[in-house]
């Protein structure tokens, strides 16, 4: 089987992490690149599901004063708050290799996150349709969508407490999202260093896809292709509310 592809290209700001989503998926379903999986981070922003009304699921004014901005992504579901504090991952492969349909898909990586947190000893299970809990509470959430022959899942895995910030980002009772939520700190005696989750889930994904991973960085054929959709469309007013606009990262 072809190896999987792991990029990692860290802490960068919300509306280039956007367009290199977006990127992997037009030039993977365009046989330009294959199946990858990339890691990266994001400032303290509130990332919009594609559909989703900003004045109704965040915090404007919050946001606003605390230097959160606000940014709408290239895929469905709820409004996410992201932070330097958590880890991002997006899986772009062909479909039918995990079965064709997006639940299909969501299962397959979802599990790869399972085994990858195992190799740590915490003991997660998948929550379908789209979230990793340990225990009742949500530790990583994930959301995706088919474009041709290819298919994106993009998620989220929270390593340090962000519920207090995160629940007034989102208009959201703190009670609630503590009743809802975990993070690794939590649940993990030790410390673990961002490079050993990494490794971990690399390992996990790369097995639940039947795959070896291979680790590699972004080409020049990438970073041009998501610096032309940043300055094109990502950074428009359609990805960036206006009432985001002051906000800085």
């Amino acid at each position: 089987m072809t190896p999987l592809r792991i990029l990692d290209t860290g802490l960068k700001s919300a509306p280039w992490n956007v367009a290199m989503t977006a990127t992997l998926v037009e030039l993977h379903r365009n046989l330009r690149i294959p199946d990858t999986l990339r890691f990266h981070r994001y400032p303290r922003c509130v990332l919009l599901g594609r559909s989703q009304d900003a004045c109704r699921v965040a915090d404007a004014d919050f946001c606003r004063r605390e230097s959160i901005e606000i940014v709408r992504r290239v895929t469905g579901g709820g409004a996410v708050f992201m932070s330097p504090r958590m880890l991002a991952w997006d899986v772009v492969v062909d479909r039918r290799s995990c079965g064709g349909a997006l639940a299909d898909v969501s299962r397959t990586i979802c599990g790869g996150i399972v085994r990858g947190l195992s190799q740590h000893g915490v003991v997660g299970q998948f929550h379908p349709p789209n979230a990793v809990v340990i225990g009742e509470r949500k530790v990583s959430g994930s959301s995706g969508y088919v474009e041709g022959r290819s298919v994106v899942l993009q998620g989220t895995l929270l390593i340090d407490d962000e519920v207090a910030t995160m629940a007034k980002a989102l208009r959201i009772p703190e009670a609630v999202l503590r009743a809802q939520t975990t993070c690794l700190s939590r649940v993990l005696a030790d410390p673990l260093s961002l490079d050993a989750l990494k490794a971990g889930l690399s390992q996990g994904l790369a097995q639940a896809l039947r795959r070896g991973p291979r680790f590699e960085r972004a080409g020049l054929e990438e970073l041009r292709h998501c610096e032309k959709l940043l300055r094109a469309e990502i950074a428009s007013d359609e990805f960036v509310p206006r009432s985001s606009a002051g906000a800085t990262t």
